[in-house]
């Protein structure tokens, strides 16, 4: 089952069960997986919470019920993040930047001009190097990263159209998360960022909260954006990061066999993001049939884009020793995976 409910498990009780042996539930251990995006297999991030329910199921023989709820239906974010750290939520999808306040090296997944493809960036993400850094994201407060996919290049969907640097002076810009590596470029080309989740978009963008707002195209073709705001520009440079992360309460709680499986099963759902990244013509497809518009600057807006935006990113880095450190790790493998 994709989307679960719990279900009573019967108790069985008597004079047998003084001298009949436990035995353990089918479902022993419950694994909720809260996600912000709608319940369709054509957003990245839904396909790999369906690979990954199918196989943790299947390789714990059942001991592990994986539930989805996707569509904010554990609460939005970032209270589902905050809900990982606690334990009263096993695993939480989110936007990067709404996992900084769990543990500040998240935020290096947000610098920009890193990659030079969605699937450099993917690689990127998968080398030995990369997966042992990020493992130890989160410790502190009581997460580990289960999964750091790329949904994709960035775009930024808005109600007037962005065709250049200078378009985006005085547009409220919605971000995920208000980190400077995100926030601080925008502000330079003269935009007003305004962090928000992504549940508040949509109506954000109809009450002119926001006038635009940063994702990807599965999520903005997911939701339907095209309905509020019709323009979606490139962003040059930039690879929408999304990730989710674990209770290590509940991975102790398993065992390490099971907890081999869950981690394990993770990366090999990783394999569907692929499939996704190579229909991104299927994506613009989809945006212009619902009316919308696909913009990508021209080059020399590109290398203006990225002359403001890259000094900036590297200029943040340098200030932080950690993150210059973790910086260099996946500049290194961003070219291990060209």
């Amino acid at each position: 089952m994709s989307i679960k409910t719990v279900t009573a498990v019967a108790l069985i009780a008597g004079a047998t069960a003084a001298i009949v042996p436990q035995i353990a539930s089918a479902q022993d251990h419950v694994l909720k997986v809260s996600a912000p995006i709608p319940p369709t297999e054509r957003d990245p991030v839904y396909a790999w919470m369906v690979a990954f329910e199918k196989g943790v199921e299947a390789s714990s023989n059942g001991q592990i019920d994986v539930q989805l709820f996707p569509a904010n239906q554990l609460g939005q974010l970032p209270a589902a993040v905050e809900g990982v750290s606690m334990g009263t939520i096993e695993v939480s999808f989110s936007i990067i930047g709404f996992f900084n306040a769990l543990d500040p090296r998240f935020q290096v997944l947000d610098a920009g001009g890193l990659f030079n493809s969605p699937e450099n960036a993917m690689r990127a993400y998968q080398q030995p190097e990369t997966r042992q850094m990020l493992s130890e994201f989160g410790a502190a407060t009581g997460v580990k990263p289960l999964v750091i996919v790329i949904d994709g290049q960035g775009v930024v969907v808005s109600k007037e159209p962005l065709e250049t640097v200078a378009d985006f002076e005085g547009v409220k810009v919605r971000t995920g998360g208000a980190a400077p590596l995100l926030v601080d470029p925008l502000i330079a080309m003269g935009a007003a960022p305004v962090a928000m989740p992504l549940g508040e978009v949509v109506p954000g963008l109809q009450t002119g909260t926001i006038d635009a707002a940063t994702n990807s195209m599965g999520v903005v073709n997911a939701f339907k954006m095209a309905d509020v705001a019709k323009n979606v520009t490139y962003l040059p440079g930039n690879y929408t990061t999304v990730g989710a992360v674990v209770n290590t309460g509940f991975l102790d709680k398993i065992g390490p066999d099971l907890a081999k499986i869950v981690m394990d099963e993770a990366m090999k759902a990783e394999s569907v993001i692929f499939d996704h990244l190579a229909s991104a013509p299927a994506q613009e497809a989809a945006w212009e049939a619902a009316g919308g518009q696909v913009i990508r600057m021209n080059d020399a807006e590109q290398e203006l884009f990225l002359s403001i935006s890259n000094p900036i990113v590297e200029g943040l880095v340098a200030q932080n020793p950690q993150m210059q450190a973790d910086f260099e790790v996946l500049k290194e493998a961003a070219a291990a995976s060209q």
